[in-house]
């Protein structure tokens, strides 16, 4: 699902800090009222006919289309039974989101999953950060990606974490 928002934001790249420092804002207007030093309609005049930025040695100004795109993964509402599916952060709760999929869901649900994160970032959560799979899917995962047991960082876990033996 993807959703695009046509609308322009301003851009103001500050020269005299090292580094990058840019503020966004929402209007020209609203940059010109918080920088009186500059004049709103000199600037838009010159953004709307050069269509290039403006620049000094203090600031480079231009204006930018924002556009906000809404991703997820397309994976069944039922893996996440528990929670609220379309308040799902998808980028933030990414490991839990891992684990669900690895752990509940089948192989095209996977090749979503990996899809969405890419292939790099999934080995790399289950190798640094995944804590738990169950043993049946540890299995599975060291098939589909070629990795051995002590390269996943649950199974080491699992290792270090024995019960008790009676």
């Amino acid at each position: 699902m993807i959703k695009e928002i046509n609308k322009r934001v301003v851009l103001v790249h500050w020269k005299r800090f090292a580094g990058i420092d840019i503020d966004v804002f929402s209007s020209l207007k609203g940059f010109c009222d918080s920088y009186p030093d500059f004049n709103y309609h000199t600037l838009n005049n010159y953004l709307s006919k050069k269509k290039i930025p403006f620049e000094n040695d203090d600031v480079k100004i231009e204006r930018q289309p924002l556009i906000q795109k809404v991703t997820r993964p397309n994976l069944p509402p039922v893996l996440f039974w528990d929670f609220d599916f379309d308040k799902i952060d998808w980028r933030r709760s990414k490991l839990t989101i891992m684990e669900r999929v690895l752990n509940k869901g089948n192989k095209s649900e996977w090749e979503e999953m990996i899809r969405f994160y890419g292939r790099d970032n999934v080995i790399c959560s289950l190798k640094e950060e995944i804590n738990y799979l169950t043993d049946m899917t540890i299995d599975a995962v060291c098939e589909y990606f070629q990795l051995s047991k002590n390269e996943l960082k649950c199974y080491t876990k699992k290792q270090l974490n024995q019960g008790h033996w009676i």
